[in-house]
């Protein structure tokens, strides 16, 4: 049996180990943490200045702008455009005055449009008391108008002015243009002229031949009917007077007699001044 020589490995030449080096051997920073903190605070220093400059270039807000252009754009040619406007409640507004105040025109985009600064410059004009405005998508325009109405003349201090349901003045509105309301005078007229007409109102045969109601002392009212004759109303129970000024008017004919003033002022009984009415009654005394 032939004989198996066998072979003594060699060992490798060399060894395969991990090395570690020493800490003399590392590659030490060639600088220190102060430094590199220094370094950090400068960067950030350079980042917030190059922003702060970007951002006041004005380069974001027309980047922003050009977007926003180009999105209503498109919304106009989506068909998010005004082509309608519908006005409810307008008689004494002027129709231009309102559109102006409104703020838009046929074509522009819809979403360019703000209600709430169109009801702002709508409150300011003159006739206005208050207004609803509505964005209806697509196209339309909603206003809803609720305008001031013209309850009497006030004449005071050698003019005549016209006032609303809250005795205040309306400036849009001339004397001249509203004849047939009726006609109050006194410091204190204003705020007691609706409580009057409202009075009033029971009693048409008195409203038919009113022409003028003054604010006598600050608490109670004289009224003149036609032609010129003076009724002198109470401070209190004004409905009781007026019943009997009715009956005056339609028993009697008190209008039709030579008469210048019935003082009703007294509840048990009434004072008939006989003589021929003047030319024109004395509208500006409100004193008693």
């Amino acid at each position: 049996m032939p004989r198996v020589i066998r072979k003594k490995k060699k060992p490798l030449r060399g060894s395969v180990r991990q090395t570690v080096a020493s800490p003399s051997e590392e590659t030490r920073p060639w600088f220190g943490f102060g430094a590199r903190l220094a370094l950090l605070v400068l960067v950030a220093i350079g980042i917030i200045m190059s922003s702060y400059m970007v951002w006041h270039s004005a380069w974001p807000g027309r980047q922003k702008d050009r977007v926003l252009d180009a999105t209503l754009e498109l919304t106009r040619k989506a068909g998010f455009a005004v082509s309608d406007v519908m006005v409810e409640g307008r008689y004494y507004t002027n129709r231009d005055e309102l559109l102006t105040a409104l703020g838009v025109t046929a074509g522009s985009p819809i979403f360019t449009f703000d209600p709430q600064e169109a009801y702002d410059r709508i409150m300011a004009l003159p006739w206005t008391e208050s207004v609803a405005i509505l964005r209806s998508l697509p196209d339309k325009v909603i206003v809803r108008l609720t305008e001031r109405q013209p309850m009497a003349r006030w004449q005071h201090d050698e003019q005549t002015i016209v006032i609303d349901r809250d005795g205040r003045e309306l400036s849009a509105a001339k004397a001249e243009h509203f004849p047939n309301l009726p006609l109050v005078v006194g410091n204190a007229a204003p705020e007691q002229t609706k409580a009057l007409l409202a009075d009033l109102h029971a009693f048409p045969v008195v409203t038919q031949v009113l022409k003028a109601a003054v604010r006598v002392g600050k608490r109670r009212w004289n009224i003149y009917i036609q032609p010129n004759l003076l009724i002198r109303l109470p401070e209190r129970n004004e409905a009781d007077a007026l019943t009997k000024l009715t009956q005056l008017i339609q028993d009697q004919k008190i209008t039709d007699r030579d008469i210048i003033a019935v003082d009703l002022r007294l509840p048990d009984r009434m004072v008939i001044e006989p003589g021929t009415q003047p030319a024109s009654p004395q509208f500006g005394d409100d004193r008693e």
